[in-house]
């Protein structure tokens, strides 16, 4: 017989219970050897007669144990007719080239029928002829001679078998990578979704570092953003998972350790058996991975992944920490831009409101007390915080329109005539116009424009009335009220808070709005007029307001 081998694309037994019941199905008995000859499978004859003369003692299994043993020495398919009449194939299994093991098929020949094989068998296994003639009868399926190209079947069924398991391991593997796959990916959608340029950097590298925890199956994950030079202060530091070590401890092992390695040169650290940071880490952290967050033109952070929980860190982990890392630079760099153009904008602003301070003396202060006063009574009627300082903007600039009313008029002792008080009236519409070409401040204008407006329709400068007036504009107008009577003018000094608390009750409905009135009663207002002196600045101090008149 040809000599056949069977080459093995995964571990010999895979797949060999399928391909043992398979076999048996056509009355062949499969049974597998590892490379020393040992015995990796049972027995299961395929047939009554089989089964019957292997339990009265034929001694089938040493048989083919000793041809697999062949088999494997001489490399090559063997070939034995067994006492009784069975024939015994022994077929080679190669791994690259290398026997890793040997399948041996066994099966009862037609010349058992024919010849005086079955008296002799029945004999000496003191069986009853008669029976096993009736089995052999039935299960005698194939002849000695058949024998060649059995063994050609079996082989191209082990090799089908191994290939389908071989197949199903790796669709296993594929599952699982693509389940992986798709959490990384679901990972970078969310973190994509929460790159809001107005979040807090901190809080969104919180959720960087808790959706890194989850999906790289890490103790802990931190993230450090470096201060901006502009603003100063100490380092960000954001930690999610946990980790028994302090932050102060944790600070120093990026800045002794990570920041450094960065500063030579920005390639991913790997760190599986981290026996560097033992002395400060005190053996906490086992392993570690980082990378850096930075931009073509600036470096502005670090993202670390702390003690993998199973295995180590590898390839995997160091690209999606990268493809973290990289949105989250993206995010970062965005957000210090908009956080500097932000600040240059509120300068240009104070700026603005101060050229009010210096044509008035005795309202120096009032723009920035009555931004403080609305943005209060705003959080107070739970204003999301995107609108809380849109009121607050409208506040800071509410009177910048004055700078179009005539120093002489603004500094004016005593009562003002009709004619003045028309040119102070107009400053509300002076202010839209200034602002009205400004896209970003369009909500901003209209509480501006609406601020001296009031419910009974006497307000200024539309004459307004009714549940259309704009709520900006009623916040602002009760705002500029309360600063006004609670600050000295050139007409009066500052009235007691009990009697701006009356003065504000009585016109709730005609003057002021009710329910800004009932949110702002409601409020520790001698705490807030506290709050809005402290924190209202000018460029122009009120004791020298005789220099600013020269």
């Amino acid at each position: 017989m040809k000599s056949s081998t069977v080459t093995f694309r995964a571990d010999a037994s895979k797949g060999f219970p399928e391909l043992a019941a398979q076999l048996g199905s056509i009355g062949l008995n499969l049974v597998l050897w590892d490379a020393t000859g040992q015995c990796d499978s049972q027995l299961e004859p395929s047939c009554e007669l089989c089964r019957t003369v292997c339990q009265a003692g034929q001694g089938c299994l040493e048989q083919a144990g000793r041809l697999a043993g062949q088999s494997i020495s001489r490399g090559g398919c063997e070939h034995a007719v067994l006492p009784g009449g069975c024939c015994l194939l022994a077929l080679p299994l190669r791994k690259r080239r290398r026997v890793v093991g040997t399948a041996t098929v066994c099966y009862p020949s037609r010349e058992m029928i024919e010849k005086d094989s079955l008296a002799r068998l029945a004999s000496r296994l003191s069986l009853d002829c008669q029976a096993l003639a009736e089995m052999a009868q039935r299960d005698c399926r194939y002849r000695l001679s058949d024998a060649e190209h059995l063994a050609k079947l079996v082989e191209w069924m082990l090799d089908r078998g191994q290939a389908e398991a071989t197949f199903r391991d790796e669709l296993a593997n594929l599952s699982a990578n693509l389940a992986a796959t798709y959490e990384e990916l679901s990972l970078l959608y969310r973190i994509s979704g929460s790159m809001r340029v107005t979040r807090e950097s901190a809080d969104f590298l919180h959720t960087v570092c808790e959706d890194l925890v989850e999906v790289m199956n890490i103790s802990a994950a931190v993230a450090m953003e470096y201060t901006r030079p502009s603003v100063g202060g100490p380092d960000t530091i954001v930690i999610a998972g946990e980790i028994d070590l302090p932050v102060a401890d944790l600070k120093a092992l990026l800045t002794d350790f990570v920041v450094p390695r960065f500063a030579e040169e920005s390639r991913p650290i790997v760190e599986n058996d981290f026996a560097a940071g033992a002395a400060a880490t005190g053996k906490v952290v086992r392993s570690l991975v980082a990378v850096p967050l930075a931009t073509e033109d600036s470096r502005i952070g670090v993202l670390v992944g702390l003690n993998k929980i199973t295995g180590d860190f590898d390839s995997v982990d160091i690209k999606l920490l990268n493809s973290i890392a990289n949105q989250a630079s993206v995010f970062l760099a965005n957000s210090h831009l908009y956080a500097d153009r932000e600040d240059l904008l509120m300068g240009v602003l104070h700026a603005l409101t101060a050229t009010i301070d210096a044509k008035d003396p005795y309202t120096c202060g009032h723009s920035q007390r009555v931004a403080i006063i609305s943005r209060r009574i705003a959080e107070e009627m739970d204003f999301p915080p995107d609108r809380v300082e849109q009121i607050y903007l409208c506040g800071l600039l509410h009177d910048i329109g004055k700078i179009g009313v005539p120093e002489s008029v603004l500094t004016k002792p005593g009562r003002l005539d009709a004619n003045e008080y028309e040119r102070v009236r107009l400053h509300p519409s002076i202010g839209a116009r200034i602002l009205g070409g400004i896209r970003q401040l369009d909500e901003v204008v209209e509480g501006l424009l609406t601020h001296h407006e009031r419910p009974d329709g006497q307000g200024y400068p539309q004459g307004l009335s009714g549940p259309g007036l704009p709520l900006d504009g009623l916040i602002i107008g009760l705002a500029d009220s309360f600063d006004a009577m609670t600050s000295d003018r050139t007409y009066r000094k500052a009235l007691p808070l009990q009697s701006v608390i009356s003065e504000i009750r009585e016109y709730a409905g005609t003057q002021f709005d009710k329910k800004v009135v009932s949110v702002f009663l409601s409020m520790d207002l001698e705490k807030l007029l506290v709050e809005a002196r402290q924190e209202a600045q000018t460029i122009f101090p009120a004791n020298n307001a005789e220099e600013r008149q020269e």
